[in-house]
């Protein structure tokens, strides 16, 4: 009877049961959905955006500079860019990055050796019974000696090493970048301010040509020649000439701090520059289509962007890798010291096999976003690639046209020139009216100018090409000079100059 009774009964549940009921109830309702069990993934990007504010922050210490700017001493633009190495905060960060991906390179290759752990335990313990009857206390001390081995893993070890191995050569390429950013930020600054002396140089010519003008108008006034107008026409062009002059005075001392900030300096340090040659542009033998080659072979930041897709396949591989059980070696020997009853020693020795079932969902999640990275990797070595091949196309016919504009500018200073003083002995005489005159200065004025820039153009774009082949370093920065306004352009290369040879110009 009491049996049948029994089979009446339900079956007690199994606590193995119990738990998988639990398991599943305790899940967010969200959990059903396995593409996205918590929900956290974001929606589209408009209804996710949010602007964070900033929060304020303590002052901030001055850099500390390891060298200083000498006031008696005129500088090359290869001694500034060897400062800029030294000095400029930017390629200390990426040096330091280089060391941190290097350890971590360490840190991989440390996961295939033993771990080893000392442990000591010492209790002190005493009970009392409900009787009131006290057990003496109880003194045990246990030193303890353990070692864990993972055996195997089923390739995550060499995944996360191959990580590793990617994102130390992304952070080298980085440091290659931005090494090339500094010295190409340093040559267009230098370039800047010698085309800043050469624009002053041209201003003050422009200003004394003006007072020329107003002596000759004022002379011709006196003498009942010119009216009231030549002369007020005389004094406004003066005043402006001065005027334009004042800004490029102002404008070269904005400009030198940005060669200064380039080089690691503060903006206000004084920069003495050394004194300039006349010497010939260069010229560029190869054309843009073997230029566009060697920048995909040799730019840093493209190669940079392929080698962080290497460490973005190896995160997904480690990251689906953890999936899989692993293998593990342990052992363990202990020592028991207990008061009253001597030593006892333990030893043991075994194998664990650990086979991910239910990880919360982590593991899932991990891939998602080891997954996320690899195609953000790969559409950032996309745009790289564009922009580095747009940096060069670009740079290149700048650098062209710049050359190219070159001999008419120095030919139309020559005319201007000329055609100043022609007008000048006109207006003198009573040959030329003041509008005359003013119109010849402007002009020749503005011929000095064009073939200023031309020149900074020039040598910016051929710093800026530099930099997007990838083949700008210390060793091709030498010093600099304006040409010759009246030398014709002649080829200085026979091959592509990284920048532009010893004693090249800048117009």
């Amino acid at each position: 009877m009491k049996k049948a009774a029994e089979q009446g009964k339900p079956p007690k549940p199994r606590p193995l049961g119990w738990m998988a009921v639990l398991l599943i109830m305790s899940a967010p309702a969200a959990a059903r959905d396995f593409s996205d069990p918590f929900r956290v993934m974001p929606g589209d990007m408009a209804t996710n955006s949010k602007v964070v504010q900033s929060t304020p922050l303590r002052p901030i210490p001055a850099p500390t500079l390891t060298t200083r700017a000498k006031a008696d001493h005129d500088y090359s633009l290869a001694e500034l860019s060897a400062l800029a190495l030294q000095n400029n905060p930017q390629t200390a960060a990426g040096w330091a990055n280089v060391q941190a991906a290097s350890a971590a390179v360490g840190s991989a290759e440390a996961a295939w050796l033993p771990r080893l752990s000392a442990s000591v335990n010492a209790t002190q313990s005493q009970s009392t019974t409900s009787t009131g009857f006290s057990i003496p206390q109880q003194r045990v001390l246990s030193p303890n000696l353990s070692l864990s081995w993972l055996l195997w893993d089923f390739g995550q070890r060499d995944a996360a090493l191959a990580s590793a191995k990617a994102n130390t050569a992304v952070a080298r390429f980085n440091q290659n970048q931005t090494v090339q950013t500094v010295l190409q930020n340093v040559a267009v600054a230098y370039y800047q301010s010698l085309a800043d002396r050469v624009l002053i140089k041209v201003n003050e010519q422009s200003v004394a040509n003006a007072q020329r003008a107003l002596d000759a108008a004022q002379a011709r006034y006196r003498s009942g020649q010119a009216t009231v107008s030549d002369l007020y026409q005389a004094k406004a062009a003066l005043a402006q000439a001065e005027s334009t002059l004042a800004t490029a005075r102002q404008t070269r001392i904005q400009n030198l701090g940005t060669l200064a900030q380039a080089v690691g300096w503060p903006v206000d340090t004084v920069i003495n520059l050394a004194p300039l040659d006349a010497v010939a542009l260069p010229s560029l033998q190869q054309n843009v289509q073997q230029l566009l080659r060697d920048a995909v072979v040799r730019n840093p930041a493209l190669q940079a962007a392929d080698a962080n897709v290497a460490a973005a396949h190896a995160g997904v591989e480690q990251a689906e890798r953890a999936n899989w059980p692993t293998i593990s070696l342990s052992a363990n020997q202990g020592l028991r010291y207990q008061q009253g009853q001597g030593q006892a020693q333990t030893n043991s020795i075994g194998l664990s096999l650990s086979v991910p079932i239910f990880t919360g969902f982590a593991n899932q999640y991990q891939t998602l976003a080891a997954q996320a990275k690899l195609a953000n990797a790969l559409a950032t070595r996309d745009v790289t690639y564009q922009a580095t091949t747009l940096a060069v196309w670009q740079a290149y016919y700048s650098f062209q046209g710049a050359v190219a504009g070159i001999p008419g500018a120095r030919a139309q200073v020559e005319n201007a020139t000329e055609a100043l003083k022609a007008v000048q002995a006109q207006y003198q005489v009573g040959y030329a009216t003041i509008q005359d005159l003013l119109t010849a200065q402007n002009t020749q004025a503005s011929a000095e100018v064009t073939l200023a820039q031309n020149a900074l153009n020039a040598y910016s774009a051929l710093a800026k090409l530099g930099a997007a082949i990838g083949t700008l370093d210390s060793t091709d920065h030498h010093q600099t000079a304006l040409p010759d306004p009246v030398q014709p352009p002649v080829d200085a290369a026979s091959t592509m100059p990284l920048l532009p040879p010893p004693s090249a110009p800048l117009p």
